[in-house]
């Protein structure tokens, strides 16, 4: 596996197909709805509550039989007469058990995966053998994201959508002035060979696309989750996306280390809310990453000509936080070098 999506697709398969411990079975399919939850299209808010209650009965079970979650969660998986493995129904219940609902006050709603961080691996990769090799991964609790970090990344969330929207409004002509438009677009994308043609075509292409990212940024299937490839080097990068989409029919945005350590800090909120916009645009778009701001985004033939600039993840999100203003003069000008 290389992706959530290939990971949520095997849990629903699981689900569909393979058959738990009997008491389980009922209480997954008959007083939760797994496989309505786990839906083609990608995730229901509708049966959002039945993640509590899985996480609920785990709890209990936990209390009530003396056991770490690990032993429980091998129990609710075992059935020998069901097709399938242990392993894989064990897998997908710590899915489950770490896939959440944030809802916040003032923010977007958004679905997050938060598996252990002991994991180096996806899951159904990282779980596999008998019951005595299980147990101890599945003991594993501590998320890779913390709940505060969670509720972080739907403030942040909910800045993207807003400036996204701000952005779009102006680029369709409904909001602002043309000019003044276009003297943000000329800024962001155009070289100094560039004319009206380019500007015309930029600015075609730019509407089209924050459409598209608008519709995904307020999607209530989105899910924000942690690339596991990644796991010892997440400290490097602040998010990624698959040019394009993962194929499942729900957008999914990787955000990492670099973003989860400015929670809290409202100074950087923008930040956040650029590197949403910035995956959002590789996801949608199917943008490159030709250059970053650390090295300047500023248009020119021999650095970052038109071409690369309209191509370019960074540039989209720097532009949308400038068109929305979100982008103070400072940071503008350390960018545009």
């Amino acid at each position: 596996m290389n992706k959530f999506t290939e990971a949520y697709t095997k849990a629903r398969d699981v689900l569909e197909n393979q058959v738990f411990e009997s008491q389980w079975q009922a209480f997954l399919f008959a007083d939760c709805q797994a496989r309505a939850l786990f839906a083609a299209g990608g995730l229901a808010v509708d049966r959002a509550a039945d993640l509590d209650r899985i996480r609920k009965r785990l709890r209990d079970k936990c209390k009530s039989d003396n056991h770490k979650i690990g032993a429980v969660i091998v129990e609710a998986a075992q059935n020998p007469v069901s097709s399938g493995t242990l392993a894989e129904r064990a897998a997908t219940l710590k899915m489950l058990r770490h896939t959440y609902h944030i809802v916040k006050k003032g923010a977007q709603n958004v679905w997050v995966y938060a598996p252990p961080k002991a994991y180096t691996k996806w899951i159904f990769d990282e779980l596999s053998g008998d019951a005595k090799a299980l147990e101890p991964k599945l003991n594993h609790e501590t998320k890779i994201f913390s709940s505060t970090e969670m509720r972080w990344m739907a403030s942040a969330l909910a800045v993207a959508l807003k400036i996204v929207e701000d952005t779009k409004a102006k680029l369709s002509g409904a909001v602002g002035k043309q000019a003044e438009t276009d003297d943000v677009i000329r800024r962001w994308f155009l070289d100094e060979d560039s004319g009206d043609a380019q500007l015309t075509e930029a600015r075609t292409k730019l509407l089209d696309g924050f459409k598209k990212i608008a519709v995904a940024c307020a999607s209530d299937k989105l899910v924000f989750a942690d690339y596991a490839d990644w796991i010892t080097t997440r400290n490097k990068y602040f998010g990624a996306a698959f040019r394009g989409g993962e194929g499942g029919g729900f957008p999914v945005i990787y955000l990492e280390g670099a973003f989860t350590r400015l929670t809290g800090n409202s100074g950087k909120m923008w930040l956040c809310a650029e590197t949403i916009i910035h995956e959002f645009s590789h996801h949608e778009v199917s943008t490159r990453d030709h250059r970053y701001d650390s090295s300047g985004l500023k248009p020119a033939k021999a650095t970052l000509p038109y071409a690369k600039a309209i191509d370019n993840a960074d540039s989209w999100g720097y532009f949308a936080l400038d068109l929305a203003g979100y982008l103070s003069k400072s940071d503008r000008k350390k960018t545009l070098k």
